[in-house]
């Protein structure tokens, strides 16, 4: 919770201020997650201050909240061009990336548990996006897309979460989902550059070789780069309670009375029928 108020306070996060007469503060609370690497044991244990954005008011404390994700097919097009290409390919993750969106609307929000104020109607008027708030993804990815704009990336039209460099013998491109990044390309003086220019701007953590995202577990080889989504399963599973479940040919028994048999040329149709 600690390191949590601290990046807080060292973005910018709220003033805090006495509330304004008939404006009545958001609350907010503490969340706690445990993340994980990608062969399933524990990277570390998080704690998260998030808004109440369910008590926001549409027109009044937010207004446009949608925002670009990568696409799961840009995703596996970006990989498989590095396999061809022999690019390298990285993984960055944006530390506390909601934070460095710059609000628009005046919301006012209760002062948060561990914070110390002065008077006792104190409130905090933010300042930054925080998790939680209708508009904080998208008030990142606004930050975020301008400063690669800034740095000569390219937005491309045919997924939003896709910017791309080029230049007469260097060729990079990065994806974006919310806090996660890829980077991948045939220079890794242009990789570096852009990870410096991003950790100078944000703050990120260098995660090196691609090697987990978006439930995709990657291993890199000399002759190709291989995909699964074995961890990714066994969490389906997991969440179902079927972990311990054995396995079927067949989502039912065809010979069960509830199916009726139906010939098509040369093709069986079996239908399921209630009782």
């Amino acid at each position: 919770m600690q390191l949590e108020l601290e990046a807080l306070e060292k973005t910018g996060t709220w003033l805090l201020v006495d509330l304004p007469p008939s404006v009545k503060p958001i609350g907010c609370r503490w969340v706690y997650r445990i993340k994980y690497h990608a062969d399933g044991s524990i990277e570390r244990y998080k704690a998260r201050l998030v808004a109440k954005g369910y008590n926001q008011i549409e027109g009044l404390d937010y207004f446009d909240t949608y925002s670009h994700v990568a696409k799961l097919t840009t995703v596996c097009t970006i990989i498989a061009l590095a396999s061809i290409n022999n690019w390298i390919i990285h993984q960055l993750d944006v530390n506390n990336a909601f934070l460095h969106g710059d609000l628009e609307e005046d919301v006012y929000m209760l002062i948060p548990p561990g914070v110390k104020c002065s008077k006792p109607n104190q409130v905090c008027k933010l300042v930054k996006s925080l998790y939680g708030l209708k508009q904080a993804s998208r008030r990142w990815y606004e930050k975020l897309t301008a400063f690669l704009q800034s740095q000569s990336y390219v937005q491309a039209t045919s997924d939003h979460s896709l910017f791309t460099k080029q230049s007469a013998s260097t060729f990079t491109v990065l994806l974006v989902y919310v806090d996660d990044v890829i980077v991948a390309g045939n220079s890794i003086t242009e990789i570096q550059n852009i990870k410096d220019a991003l950790n100078k701007s944000f703050k990120i953590k260098d995660l090196g070789l691609l090697k987990y995202f978006l439930g995709l577990e990657i291993a890199h080889s000399k002759a190709r780069i291989s995909l699964c989504q074995r961890k990714y399963c066994l969490d389906l599973l997991a969440d179902s309670g079927m972990i311990d479940s054995k396995p079927a040919s067949t989502p039912s028994d065809p010979s069960h009375k509830n199916f009726i048999k139906i010939q098509v040329s040369h093709i069986q149709i079996f239908l399921h029928t209630e009782d």
